[in-house]
């Protein structure tokens, strides 16, 4: 192909993505997947899209490792699959800190809680059912791409998950059930998501169909709990949208109470097909951990858990303090979290159905007493709204929790008049790609506030 150009390249150093840069044509710099520092390789070059395609390595790094999956140069999940794991760390690390220095942020992270779980750590798995050249074939869409990925097995995710995946492509082929064609919008099976509880062994699967309609579901049913007899609920789930989004509005239980139960700082959750919750809950435990330790609260404290999904982060502090008021936006969440609390017997905690910077915003035009602020954004980060609400509440403590570094130091210069970091932490809840989570505590320049007890 005359788009199509060879080059061999040397890495120079890597990006905030973990991509190769290298220079080609003397003084073009481009981005190489899977190449890492001083490496050499040759490179495939398209000058139509501007992406490289890594096909030789001419000279290894020595925090290279072996890999052991087919797929991952395709899948895109496991950008650092082929650094080693403490190497991985590094680079996380680096990541923030440089992030923190280009806002002007003075403050260094130093510690870094690695994961001893690295595979198979992953408690949720979305799996595509396509047909490919007269053949069912399942897995991951290509990066960037509708196109599935067929899938053998995926090391960050469980022997269970990866046994159901392929009982449910054999089912479907045996039933005569045809998947999804995303172009002519017909076919029955679209996705699969499976969801495990780690702590209790419990398992959902929730079919995703193209429509209410579902042929031999009966028998569908059935033999997935022949082969796989410790699956716990079936649920299918209707979307019929032509939409990237897996899963539609409507649902209904096929088999079981619905949802399943995990344990988690010694609560015990309710989770349903659409609740979020935290994909890796052995390092979830820790950071939860890490926030009540950098909290050092009170019996008389009264704490905003902001983005509270279905509420973990505010359970787990609630026997520590006065109050816990919870706020998420999405409906199924808090109606799960309001049934996890009663569950646990946990009567100090509250859950608001609101949009938290509406949340916040509206509480600011009052007096209210708030001495601790714990938020949880999406990737997107928070708000400048909800920060400048943050700034006349006026709470002692700030506890910043994010998955995307790039916002979290976004959000904290922006609180850094009022506000100093006092402690901060990662944890490596998505081990071998390049995501980390971050918690920070941030106090009162003021000290002496008007929430100060």
């Amino acid at each position: 192909m005359e788009n199509i150009k060879k080059f061999e390249v040397k890495c120079i150093g890597i990006n905030d993505t973990a991509q190769g840069e290298a220079f080609i044509d003397k003084k073009k710099k481009v981005l190489v997947p899977y190449l890492l520092p001083k490496e050499i390789g040759v490179i495939e070059y398209d000058k139509y899209t501007e992406r490289c395609k890594l096909v030789k390595l001419l000279r290894e790094s020595n925090i290279r490792q072996n890999v052991d999956c087919k797929i991952y140069q395709r899948c895109g999940s496991c950008q650092i699959l082929h650094m080693n794991y403490n190497e991985g760390l590094s680079f996380k690390m680096d990541l923030v800190n440089r992030l923190f220095k280009e806002n002007k942020i003075n403050y260094s992270m130093k510690e870094i809680i690695e994961s001893n779980k690295k595979d198979g750590y992953r408690n949720k798995m979305q799996v595509a059912y396509k047909m490919k050249d007269g053949k069912i074939v399942y897995g991951f869409y290509e990066e960037d791409s509708h196109r599935v990925i067929p899938l053998e097995y995926c090391k960050v995710q469980s022997e269970r998950q990866n046994e159901i995946a392929g009982c449910i492509a054999k089912i479907i082929k045996d039933l005569n059930i045809t998947p999804y064609n995303e172009d002519k919008r017909t076919g029955i099976i679209r996705f699969a998501l499976i969801r495990e509880a780690f702590s209790s062994g419990e398992v959902l699967v929730t079919i995703v169909t193209n429509g209410e309609m579902f042929p031999a579901r009966s028998e569908f049913i059935k033999r997935l709990r022949d082969k796989c007899p410790y699956i716990t609920t079936i649920i299918q789930n209707y979307n019929s949208r032509k939409t990237s989004i897996i899963l539609g509005d409507q649902e209904r239980v096929l088999y079981g109470p619905g949802f399943i139960e995990d344990k988690l700082c010694g609560n015990n959750y309710r989770i349903s097909s659409k609740t979020f919750y935290q994909v890796n809950p052995l390092q979830a435990e820790k950071l939860y951990n890490k926030v009540i330790e950098f909290g050092e609260f009170n019996k008389d404290d009264v704490v905003i858990d902001a983005y509270c999904g279905v509420g973990t982060i505010g359970m787990a502090v609630a026997r520590h303090v006065k109050e816990v008021i919870g706020v998420e936006n999405n409906k199924q969440s808090v109606q799960y979290a309001k049934m996890n609390a009663n569950y646990n017997k946990i009567k100090n905690i509250q859950f608001v159905l609101d949009d938290a910077t509406n949340y916040l915003v509206n509480l600011a035009k009052s007096n209210a007493k708030v001495d601790c602020i714990i938020m949880d954004p999406p990737r997107s980060g928070s708000t400048v709204s909800f920060l400048n609400a943050i700034k006349k509440l006026k709470p002692r403590k700030v506890i910043y929790v994010s998955c995307d570094p790039h916002t979290l130091a976004r959000d904290l210069k922006e609180l850094l008049g009022d506000y100093n970091i006092d402690k901060g932490c990662l944890v490596d809840m998505f081990v071998w790609s390049y995501h980390v989570e971050s918690v920070c505590l941030l106090t009162n320049r003021a000290g002496n506030t008007k929430n100060k007890n």
